[in-house]
């Protein structure tokens, strides 16, 4: 016979094991921003990058979390206005999430990053301008390899494949565009054997007939094009539509699959290098996933989204709790490999600066479409060798 005692013993035996499953069960998910170009100039970027980050989000879920957590997600849109990134930062912060994501245009991240720094919410980015990393913030993190890193080694294949004679690089009149431009003048700097002319447009310039003829008259036999996608595509069809057959080489926006939708049989023999290239074979699942979710080919933000959520991910699984301080301190003292994660594709590593040492990608375009010719390293800096 049970006695009364133990019938006692054993129901509160039970009730502890149903309430402590159901706290494990409703424990609050972890909360993660997105801060990006939405509508403006920048959409076709932002909603790239959210659109990666949804998906790893998801993915991530369905697996169980993170810590066995749940992920939520807020979306901020800056309008790819600087002074609107600024408040739409100070909203996120204001919902303390656990890291954020954004913002992509350097002139947005260099206006907002002291935001979040101030809060102690790590800040991973899309910006690539060399300004916002000499501002030794221990708070944010490149997706990509910079400007001062990439553009070294693009400068020098430019120069050892078409041996340029007279080079005319085309930037737009952005962070972005005049980060570029600063990069490969210096780079360049006492190269008697290459005339470099440097042309100025705007974000949005539909009209380039005046940049066309002033790289005609330089008689120009390579241009480097670096503006955004949209631009980029109608330079290379007024070039087209003018007869002109002058090499065009780049960097990612010249070269990723919405500058080519939209350049159409412009973009064929145009040659750059990538942050990402959706020809290479371990990210061609993540490629079919995303058209199939979203109807369209991912351009290098979405990938880079993607595999920056990821890298988050498995940095707070390495320290074993949401810890912002251990992780950005195990993010800078420690590489993210494909072991430790699969979805960050490539082995990767943060300096003290934010920026990441990571391959690039050798793209040509044939048929409209990307053909992967080789990975290349980027630039080290001394400090980092």
């Amino acid at each position: 016979m049970i006695r009364k005692s133990n019938f006692v013993l054993i129901f509160l035996i039970l009730t502890l094991m149903v309430f402590g499953a159901s706290a494990f069960a409703q424990e609050e998910p972890v909360k993660m921003g997105i801060v990006c170009e939405i509508t403006g100039g920048g959409a076709a970027h932002g909603t790239m990058w959210r659109d990666g980050i949804l998906m790893a989000v998801d993915e991530i879920n369905e697996a169980g979390g993170i810590l066995g957590r749940e992920v939520e997600v807020f979306t901020l849109d800056t309008q790819t206005r600087p002074p609107v990134s600024i408040a739409a930062m100070k909203r996120a912060v204001g919902k303390d999430p656990f890291a954020v994501f954004g913002t992509i245009y350097s002139s947005s991240t260099i206006a907002n990053m002291n935001i979040l720094e101030n809060a102690g919410i790590p800040q991973i980015v899309g910006s690539t301008s060399t300004a916002i990393y000499e501002k030794e913030s221990s708070n944010i993190f490149s997706t990509s390899p910079i400007n001062r890193d990439a553009f070294k080694p693009v400068t020098r294949w430019m120069v050892e494949e078409f041996e340029p004679s007279k080079l005319a690089m085309v930037y737009t009149n952005d962070e972005m565009g005049a980060d570029g431009w600063d990069k490969v003048s210096k780079y360049l700097e006492g190269n008697s054997e290459v005339d470099l002319k440097g042309i100025a447009v705007t974000n949005g310039q539909s009209d380039f007939a005046g940049e066309l003829e002033r790289i005609k008259n330089f008689d120009a036999d390579l241009i480097f094009l670096y503006g955004h996608e949209e631009e980029n595509a109608k330079f290379l069809n007024q070039m087209k539509s003018l007869g002109m057959d002058t090499q065009v080489v780049g960097y990612s926006t010249l070269v990723n699959a919405q500058t080519i939708e939209l350049a159409g049989e412009a973009i064929n023999g145009v040659q750059g290098v990538s942050t990402w290239s959706t020809k290479y074979g371990p990210i061609k699942n993540f490629v079919e996933k995303f058209k199939l979710r979203y109807g369209e080919e991912p351009t290098h933000d979405a990938v880079k989204g993607y595999v920056g959520f990821y890298t988050v991910k498995a940095a707070i699984e390495a320290v074993g709790e949401f810890d912002r301080t251990k992780v950005k301190k195990f993010l800078h003292e420690n590489p993210i490999t494909t072991e430790m994660e699969p979805n960050v594709y490539m082995d990767l590593r943060y300096r003290d600066d934010g920026t990441v040492d990571r391959e690039l990608f050798l793209i040509g375009v044939e048929n409209q479409e990307q053909k992967l010719v080789k990975l290349i390293p980027p630039e080290k800096p001394e400090a980092f060798d």
